[in-house]
Parts: structure tokens; C-alpha cells; sequence
């Protein structure tokens, strides 16, 4: 397996993350894609020394690269509110985590660029393990809310890579492998286009009606949501711009198709893949496409 921790002054698409006000029917949905979940978890923040709920908890499908997390509210914290405040715009994708080598290091960057930047977070989630309960550990980067409308935009550095990539998690019925790029909606791609370029501190270029930016691993588009109704079929999102879908590369499409066909699912077929608008209870769409290389 790969990696999964970007070198120094690279930067990776690390995770995506629907908000979700119930997080069974969720669970339930995005395993009916055929994606193995972790169980769930309870997130929380040390604060000065001393361990703080963090008023939300997930559950993910871990990759060979990256992975996708289900988030839900679980308390009355600041950052709870923030995913109820996202929720009453859509349930779905809210969230596009980057990972780097110093997160410390792009929180000083992104403060430089002008983005009004939130105290550095040691976030935690417990995990059980063969020798008893550990803690994974991560170093979040975040900016103010509305600092980025489509959602929370966000630098985190990981610290417990066996921990969170686990070798019994990453085989999944559909066969997916990896996180391979996410899908922006806007009316003017250029504008959000060039606000992650800031961000990232990668440049944007504009291919037809589509901007992209190129990570060191994984890719950020951005698109009319016209075009993403013409091309992948999906449906407008109440508002924008915003988070709309996400690709993962998949062993073998065939197989993918037939899974999801199987529960029910719609696809709209590509030149190079298919694309799967999600159920009402986990929001969002995927795009499926051949792993190569």
C-alpha cells in the first residue's frame, strides 16, 4: 500500500466528508455502494491538556488512497452547530480535507494569504486495537466559517497513519482504491477556482468550461452546474457554489456497475466510468472511474 502521508511542501486530497442529520440511514446508504465502514466514533479536541468532546462523530471508508467520512453532530459544541447550519442548506458533501507533511506550516501560509485563520486543533478519535484503545491523532488547519462557502476547507496533518489507513479496512465490494478528485459547482468556476488556488498554493488552468487545480495526489474541478447535469447527470444543488461530487478509482468498473446496479442505483455512463447520484440520507454523487497505474 501507499503511503498515505504527503512529503514535505507536497499536498494530497486526503478526505471528503458528507454532513448527515442520522448517521445510520447514512451508514446504510453509502455501505449499499459497496464501501466497508468503520465503526462509529466519537470525535474530540485537546484543550490545553485536557480531552474536549468535539460535539461530532463519524464513520469512513478508508482507501488505498485518501477516504470518505460521514459526519453527524452528537452535541451542542461550536463545531456541531456548524454542521446543523450546513445541513439546513443540503444534506451532503460539506467538507474537502487536504493532508500536509506541517499543518502548522499552511495555517501560517494560509494567515499570509489573507484567510482568517482558527486556532491549530489536535483532534482525536478513539480506535480499537488488539492491544487495547489508542488514540488517532491529527493536527487540524481550519478558517473561519464563510471564509470558503462550499463548506469546511481544510489543512490537517496526520500522526497516526496505522492507525486510521488499518489493513482490514481498505478492501471494499465495489472495488474502490482511492480518492481521485472532487467536483465544485459554481455559476463562475474561476472565482472559486482561484480562491482554492489560493488555498492550496496551487495554481488553477482552465480546460473548456471546466478549471482544475493538480495536487501531488488528486485533482479539484470546477464546473457550471450546468455542466455537471449535462455530463454526470447530476441534480443542481440549492445553492452555490458548493461541494458536488467526487471521483474514486475503482479495480474493475464492471464489477462496480453490477453492485451498484444491483441496490437500486442509477448510473449515468461516461466515455471513462459512470457517475451515481447518492440516496437522500448521504447526499452527493460519485463518480466512478478505472484505477490505472
Amino acid at each position: 500500500m501507499p503511503g498515505q502521508l504527503p512529503g514535505e511542501g507536497a499536498v494530497f486530497l486526503d478526505h471528503v466528508a458528507h454532513f448527515v442529520p442520522a448517521m445510520e440511514p447514512a451508514a446504510v446508504a453509502l455501505s449499499a455502494c459497496g464501501f466497508r465502514l468503520t465503526p462509529f466514533s466519537e470525535q474530540t479536541n485537546r484543550v490545553a491538556g485536557q480531552t474536549v468532546a468535539a460535539g461530532t462523530g463519524n464513520r469512513c471508508a478508508m482507501l488505498r488512497r485518501g477516504y470518505l467520512e460521514i459526519l453527524v453532530a452528537t452535541g451542542e459544541t461550536p463545531l456541531a452547530q456548524q454542521l446543523r447550519a450546513s445541513l439546513s442548506r443540503h444534506i451532503g458533501l460539506h467538507l474537502v480535507a487536504f493532508s500536509t507533511g506541517d499543518a502548522a506550516a499552511e495555517h501560517r501560509r494560509l494567515a499570509a494569504a489573507g484567510f482568517p485563520v482558527l486556532p491549530l486543533v489536535d483532534m482525536r478519535r478513539p480506535v480499537a486495537t488488539e492491544s487495547g484503545q489508542r488514540d488517532a491523532r491529527f493536527t487540524i488547519a481550519r478558517v473561519a466559517p464563510g471564509a470558503m462557502p462550499e463548506g469546511s476547507v481544510q489543512f490537517l496533518t496526520h500522526h497516526s497513519e496505522s492507525l486510521v489507513w488499518r489493513r482490514d479496512r481498505l478492501d471494499h465490494r465495489n472495488g474502490a482504491q482511492a480518492l481521485r478528485a472532487l467536483w465544485v459547482a459554481a455559476a463562475d468556476p474561476h472565482e472559486p477556482a482561484q480562491r482554492f488556488a489560493r488555498f492550496t498554493g496551487r495554481p488553477a488552468r482552465r480546460e473548456g468550461e471546466i478549471e482544475t487545480i493538480a495536487l501531488d495526489r488528486g485533482a479539484l474541478h470546477f464546473a457550471p452546474p450546468e455542466f455537471l447535469a449535462r455530463e454526470f447527470g447530476l441534480p443542481l444543488l440549492p445553492s452555490l457554489p458548493g461541494l458536488a461530487a467526487y471521483e474514486i478509482a475503482v479495480s474493475d468498473l464492471q464489477v462496480a456497475a453490477r453492485l451498484l446496479t444491483a441496490a437500486g442505483l442509477g448510473l449515468q455512463p461516461l466515455e471513462d466510468g459512470f457517475a451515481v447520484v447518492l440516496p437522500a440520507a448521504l447526499g452527493g454523487a460519485i463518480v466512478f472511474r478505472q484505477l490505472s497505474g
